[in-house]
This record gives structure tokens, sequence and C-alpha cells, in this order.
């Protein structure tokens, strides 16, 4: 008994990982070492350096093409649900809506990091005349494991009616992010006659799914269209967002959000950072997204506790009768990919898939 208690501790001892939890010294180091993984992914040694500030143009369609990119992921990732017994829903969201310059005490500003009031006019001068402000916040139902398909924001309640001219009009959507809710480019649209909705679901989906509970948007248009808007009519406008969502996934995602670090008493948990790619000094060359959520496995791995494999649980009770064989390791246990659009170091827009990019769960292993 005891030879094969010995030959199964060196089995296990040959086999293993450092998994000790990591010391980190804070979101700084984590940050660097993000930014060095994801230059050694995409080829490079070091940011490339533009020789030239890409014109508004070049942005704005590298933006749709980000879109697209996105919402072909998503729609792959629905069509595996499908398979596994996917359900379609479509929620139906009450934001509110406000001009920017009739937003009332209260959201005309935000608190910055010692609490102190920030005005609209300090944030910064209106890019346009027809200006909106849009806030949204999350419901129970509309949970963050849920996957987005599109979202739809209906703001019109008849038809536009446009001036006759050689340029249609166009609305730019921002997101209005940090604490100064510095504004954050996100696409620009055409404004179509007949068309009463505007496209979302480049904010809508990483929105779902980050921790905030609001999302804020700022609607700048390029012509009055104050008349044809719901509010004018005495109503609310309405955000239709249509998600895919598989009972088991679903399941499995609300149970891994619950185990989120500061939940789990240090045990194997999610840790969150947000990674601006404008605060780290990327945004020149990072086109989209302008931001994103890494999460970290992290913590200690008790017997029993999520584990992967029965593989996982011998090691486990062999590490509780000898401190010599190492524990489990907490360690991803499922990913969602992500697509970045940037510039390569030759200077050309490209864009690359990372499958393994954003972890969605833990176990120990």
């Amino acid at each position: 008994m005891l030879s094969a208690f010995t030959s199964l501790q060196l089995l296990l001892l040959l086999s293993a990982v450092n998994c000790r939890p990591h010391a980190w010294d804070g979101d700084r180091l984590q940050l660097e070492i993000i930014k060095k993984e994801i230059l050694e992914r995409l080829g490079m040694a070091a940011p490339p350096i533009p020789e030239r500030r890409l014109d508004q143009g070049s942005i704005l369609r590298a933006q749709s093409l980000y879109q697209q990119k996105a919402a072909e992921l998503a729609r792959n990732r629905s069509q595996e649900e499908e398979k596994e017994g996917a359900v379609s829903r479509l929620h139906r969201l009450t934001p509110s809506l406000w001009r920017w310059l009739d937003i009332p005490e209260g959201h005309q500003g935000h608190q910055d990091s010692q609490g102190h009031q920030n005005s609209q006019e300090h944030l910064e001068e209106p890019r346009g005349l027809h200006r909106y402000h849009l806030l949204l916040s999350r419901t129970a139902d509309f949970h963050r494991q849920l996957q987005v398909v599109q979202a739809k924001l209906k703001l019109f309640k008849h038809p536009l009616s446009l001036p006759s001219t050689s340029v249609p009009p166009r609305v730019t959507i921002y997101t209005l992010q940090g604490a100064e809710g510095t504004p954050q480019l996100l696409h620009s649209q055409e404004l179509e006659q007949n068309s009463p909705s505007l496209d979302v679901t480049g904010a809508i989906q990483p929105w779902v799914a980050g921790p905030e509970d609001t999302l804020s948007l700022e609607l700048d248009f390029t012509t009055n269209i104050s008349a044809a808007l719901v509010t004018s009519w005495g109503e609310t406008p309405v955000l239709e967002v249509e998600t895919q969502e598989n009972p088991a996934r679903a399941a499995r995602k609300a149970r891994g959000l619950e185990e989120e670090c500061g939940r789990s008493d240090g045990r194997c948990c999610l840790k969150s950072l947000k990674v601006s790619f404008h605060d780290i000094g990327w945004s020149d060359w990072v086109i989209a997204p302008n931001s994103y959520y890494m999460r970290f496995c992290e913590g200690s791995c008790p017997h029993n506790y999520k584990p992967a494999s029965m593989h996982a649980q011998i090691k486990s009770r062999v590490h509780s009768l000898s401190k010599a064989a190492p524990p489990p390791c907490c360690v991803p246990a499922e990913y969602d990919p992500m697509v970045l659009m940037h510039l390569d170091s030759e200077g050309r827009l490209v864009s690359s898939l990372f499958e393994d990019m954003l972890v969605t769960r833990c176990h120990c292993a």
C-alpha cells in the first residue's frame, strides 16, 4: 500500500505545474503582462508606430468591419448553441433619452476619483448641434450570461422628413466611459428615411458581458431629428435586444459568475480587469474594440471544489496527505473568442481573432 502511494506521489510530482496563486503587485503589473502577451500573439516585438493618423473615414470603416466580425462570431456561437437546444428571446428595454443641454440634475456630470462633480462643459465641447444622451440600466432578466445577437434602438415615431441633400444625414454614436464619461467612438451610420431604429449591437454586447450596471451613450446627429423622436410624442424609446441562450450553458455561466473573486472566500475564482486601449497608450494602433474585460483564474483548490476530473480529485486528496505532492491548479475551463482590429507592423489595417482570449469559467485541474 505504501509503495502504491509513493508511486502515485511521484506521478503527480512529475506532472506538476506551479499553480500558486499569483501575488499580483496591482493592476499595473497585470496590464504590462497583458500587453506583452498580446504583442507576442500578434508577432510583434513592440507596438507599431503609425506613420500617420488614420482619417475619420478610415476609422469608421474599420469600426464597421469590426462590428461585422463581432456579429459573425456571435452568430457562430448562436448556431452552435442552437444544436444544443438554445432558446431565442427578444428583450424590450426602456432607456432614458435627453437632449444634451436638457440632462436632468444628477446626470449632467460624473464624479471623479475624489468625489467632485464634473460639469458637462468641463467634459468636452459639443461635437454637434443635435446631441443626445442615452442611459440604460440592467434588469434582472437581462443578465450577463445572455448571448446578444443584435440590438436595435427604436427612436422615431414616424418616418424622418429629411431635406433633399447630396450628403445623407448621419448619427455618430459614442460610449461614455470612465469616471469622467470620456467619449469613445462606437460607429457612425446614415439615417434612412424609413428606418425607425439605430444599430447599437456594438455597444450592448460588451456591456452585457461586463460588470457595469448602466450603459451611457452619446448620440450626435447631423440634422434636427427632434420632431420625429418618440419623446416628442410623449412616449419613451425602446431598445430591442435579440439574444440566444442555452439553458445548460447559461446555468454553467451563472455558476461561474457567482464565484467571481470577492464572493468565493479565496477559492478558485474569476478575477476581472478592464483593459482600456486608450489608457495603456495603444489607441493610435488598436482601432477596435476600445476596451475589454480580461479575466484570470486564481485562488485555492480545496478538495472536491470545482474538480476538472477524477485526476484532480485524487491530486487534491494526495496533497492533503503529503504537502510534497502539488495541489490542483485553478485554471480556465471555458473561453469566448475575441476579434481585434489593429494596425500591423507595416501599418496595414488587419483583424486578428483570438479563440482563447476571454475566460468565462474556471475549475481546478
